[in-house]
Formats: structure tokens, C-alpha cells, sequence
């Protein structure tokens, strides 16, 4: 029986968007149930599960542009495992995290706030605040993935009543918070997906530089086809 992770680039052409579609239609359920019933634990939950499938498109778009990623090392696991896609979420949101805080310095203007009669003080002081500033997205993206850990408990605890030393019912473990918590985090996946289709679509060079399309392609491959070849996925 074929799987996905048995058809070729060619076969996995087109299928991508199927699969985000069912994922964006769960996080409208989600939003739809918070929105009319306040019932957010399976708010909650839907948002997690809509991001399992997100993940999944993702995976599947970037083996239809003839990256390597179902020759990374478990890549099996990638549509067996929710947690091994709550990992996959992680790299995601750190990538994005150091890439905000790269942009972020290089947008800043320069911090002058210690003004002395040192020079070498004055560039050393300042020179920290300037690092301080830019790495603020990158430490919002650490705080995320400590939250993208908690996923695949936290859609348990969304959906089923449990006893771990007292009773534990959905909609008290999961908390309004909780689901905008969790929204915030689910919609920077979906962006993931989003960007990548702009990056693949065949009139991006009508947007944007043909070099710096290149560059962010290339990037990537090297990324995905080298330095995630030997990472190893675990599923539990």
C-alpha cells in the first residue's frame, strides 16, 4: 500500500494543498467553538491537531520540490508520530525566531544611550543593548518551543477527561489563555506553509528578486538536506 512516504516527487505534486486545507479548516472549527461556545479546551485542542496537519502539508511540499526530507533519518515517523511533528514545530519556530532577530538587528538603528567620555565603554555598553534588543525575537521563539513541548499533553488534556491524583476535566485544565496562548503559536506554523508557497510559486520572481529567491532556496536545501540528514526524531 502507498503512503506518502512512498510517492515520488511527482506524485506528491498538488497534495500538499489538500492536506492544508483539512489543517485550515480544523483551526476555523477551533476558532468557531471558542468563539460561539467559549468551550476552549477543544479549541485548544482542534488548534494542536490543525497544526499536526499543517506540518504534514509542509513536509509534503517541500518532497514535491525535490527536497530531501524524507531521507532525514526517522523520517518515517512523520506521519506515524504527532510528537515527532510537535518537534518538527520546534525547529520551525526556533528557525523563524533566529531569522526575526537577524532582520531585527539589522532594521535597529544604532543604541547610543551610553554617552561618556570612553569611547571603548560607550561601544562595548551599547554594543550589548544592541545585541540585547535584536535577540528579543529569538528569546519569544525559545519561550514558544518550551510551549510546542507541551502540545501533545496539552491536546490530551483538551479532549479527555483523566485522574492523575484528583480529577482532571478539560475545560478546567485548559484555560482561555491557553487557547490564545496556543492560537499565537499555531499561526506562525501556518505561516511557515504560507511563505513557503510564495518562495515556490512559479511568478515569484515577479515580487521579488530572482537572486534573493535563490538564496533562501538554497539555504533551505542546505538546511533540510544536510543539516537535518542525521537528526533523530524521538516519539516519546
Amino acid at each position: 500500500m502507498n503512503t506518502f512516504i512512498n510517492l515520488s516527487v511527482q506524485q506528491s505534486k498538488g497534495i500538499d494543498y489538500s492536506i492544508y486545507k483539512n489543517a485550515r479548516q480544523l483551526r476555523k472549527d477551533a476558532l468557531l467553538i471558542a468563539e460561539t461556545n467559549k468551550s476552549f479546551s477543544s479549541a485548544t485542542s482542534l488548534l494542536i491537531l490543525s497544526s499536526e496537519e499543517v506540518i504534514k502539508s509542509v513536509l509534503v511540499l517541500l518532497h514535491s520540490q525535490g527536497y530531501k526530507t524524507y531521507l532525514i533519518k526517522d523520517s518515517k515517523k512523520f506521519f506515524f508520530f504527532f510528537i515527532v511533528r510537535h518537534q518538527l514545530a520546534q525547529l520551525m519556530e526556533l528557525s523563524i525566531g533566529i531569522l526575526e532577530s537577524i532582520e531585527k538587528k539589522a532594521s535597529n538603528e544604532p543604541v547610543t544611550l551610553l554617552k561618556t567620555k570612553s569611547e571603548f565603554w560607550n561601544g562595548l555598553v551599547n554594543g550589548i543593548l544592541e545585541i540585547a534588543l535584536a535577540s528579543k525575537p529569538f528569546l519569544d521563539s525559545a519561550q514558544r518551543v518550551k510551549k510546542l513541548m507541551e502540545f501533545n499533553d496539552k491536546k490530551n488534556q483538551g479532549l479527555y477527561v483523566d485522574y492523575r491524583d484528583k480529577l482532571l476535566i478539560p475545560e478546567i485544565e485548559i484555560s482561555e489563555s491557553d487557547f490564545i496562548e496556543t492560537r499565537l503559536i499555531v499561526n506562525r506554523i501556518f505561516n511557515v506553509y504560507k511563505g513557503l508557497k510564495i518562495i515556490f510559486h512559479p511568478k515569484v520572481q515577479n515580487h521579488f528578486k530572482n537572486d534573493d529567491i535563490e538564496l533562501l532556496k538554497n539555504q533551505l536545501r542546505v538546511f533540510i538536506d544536510e543539516a537535518l540528514k542525521d537528526y533523530s526524531f524521538g516519539n516519546k
